[in-house]
């Protein structure tokens, strides 16, 4: 398990998500119970942003690896805001309009993290149309994409 933990880390480390750390050994001995990672999410606008976007990909990864997510949608942060790198302070939200974005920013997340999608085997024949003279450049397009090309043919 701690080896596990500990190319989980090197892992985050190459992709340059880890800047500093403390306790690394600690990390590696998290018993089950102990693996656990919080998401906090200001609810200052009624959509999801970037950056949201980019703190969910990692959460998601600390859940493939057995972390519990602790996913908390703020609300006196959410008042305040983060005035952090701005020339003046953000002015304060009413509770009636964090409860609104919270509300909006909740329903988003549910369609992101719960909702079950059928996935569709896409359909690449256009590739086709746009590089059928350039054989050998289509054909290192089905090879890097790892397409059968015959799988694309239209059924007649």
């Amino acid at each position: 398990m701690a080896s596990d933990l500990a190319d989980f880390f090197q892992d985050l480390q190459k992709r340059g998500l880890i800047a500093n750390y403390a306790n690394l050994d600690n990390f590696y001995q998290l018993k089950p119970k102990e693996k656990v990672v919080y998401l906090g999410i200001d609810c200052t606008a009624e959509s999801l942003h970037i950056g949201h976007l980019f703190l969910l990909i990692q959460t998601i990864r600390f859940a493939h690896q057995g972390f519990q997510v602790l996913l908390v949608l703020g609300g006196a942060t959410s008042k305040i805001g983060d005035p952090s790198d701005k020339l003046k302070e953000r002015s304060q939200l009413e509770a009636k309009k964090i409860i609104e974005y919270q509300n909006k920013i909740k329903e988003q997340l549910q369609k992101i993290l719960f909702t079950t999608r059928q996935i569709k085997k896409p359909q690449f024949a256009p590739l086709e149309q746009f590089y059928g003279e350039e054989l050998e450049l289509l054909n290192n397009i089905y090879k890097i994409l790892n397409i059968n090309k015959e799988d694309n043919k239209e059924k007649q």
